[in-house]
């Protein structure tokens, strides 16, 4: 599959190596090379693990993608405090959301960008909807304000490029301006909600781990554009100790800063 994507179809590469050179600079084209075959590799696999997973039960889930320590969040959900947890679209991001509704059962919502094919978007929202997980596009966050008093996890992936740049956060990303979605400091700052970074490890083929870290408690605190600040370091982190995993056929500096 990963000669098919690579070498037939030819994926994204322009923009697969665009994204690459903004962030490493100095590669060279052996270095490249190899990159893009482990990235390919790396999206070859989550398709046929997306495949292998339409089969998977909830119990098969949460032993493939346990989220730990879970009981971080837990605290916070019993008391009826609700909590945000951001990731990037990294390894098998399908997994987390799946695991996620899982794991907080009938007490998660996740907001998601829609895709523009519509079968695609029907598969993958009746995919995310097996786990329980509530789900709301960016155009139906003004239901987000009715669960938060209800002591819900709000999933957020604001890794993407967002499509309303009037509302964008501008911060640095690989020492680059970069464009982020405005959703993560909308509900963590009106609402003085808890953040959490998920990010997913594969331990072995067809299994990951979900490490669950604490981002910033009291976001009130922080200076506006902080926060989405601290998400997109600990993203650049992320790809820094292990590139491959993520999204890099994703136009994200489709915008520039004026």
């Amino acid at each position: 599959m990963r000669i098919i994507l690579q070498y037939i179809v030819r994926y994204r590469e322009k923009v697969l190596e665009d994204n690459v050179r903004r962030c490493f600079p100095n590669i060279r084209k052996r270095e490249l090379i190899s990159f893009k075959k482990q990235v390919y590799e790396n999206l070859a696999f989550i398709l046929l693990e997306g495949i292998k997973g339409l089969s998977f039960k909830e119990k098969d889930i949460i032993l493939r993608n346990p989220i730990e320590p879970a009981d971080q969040i837990e605290k916070y959900l019993k008391n009826g405090q609700s909590v945000i947890a951001v990731c990037p679209h990294y390894n098998n991001w399908e997994w987390t959301v799946l695991s996620t509704g899982y794991t907080f059962k009938n007490r998660s919502v996740g907001i998601y960008k829609q895709i523009n094919n519509q079968y695609v978007e029907r598969y993958i929202k009746k995919l995310r909807a097996k786990s329980s997980m509530m789900l709301l596009s960016t155009k139906e966050t003004r239901f987000v304000a009715d669960e938060i008093p209800k002591g819900k996890l709000i999933l957020l992936m604001s890794d993407q490029n967002p499509s309303n740049i009037s509302d964008a956060i501008w911060v640095k990303f690989f020492n680059q301006d970069i464009a982020c979605l405005h959703g993560l400091e909308k509900y963590a700052l009106k609402y003085n909600l808890p953040v959490f970074y998920f990010q997913q490890e594969r331990i072995k083929p067809f299994y990951y781990k979900v490490h669950c870290k604490l981002l910033y408690e009291h976001p009130q605190e922080l200076r506006p554009n902080e926060l989405t600040q601290l998400f997109m370091s600990e993203v650049e982190s992320t790809i820094t100790q292990n590139p491959y995993p993520w999204l890099w056929t994703h136009k994200r500096w489709k915008h520039k800063k004026t």
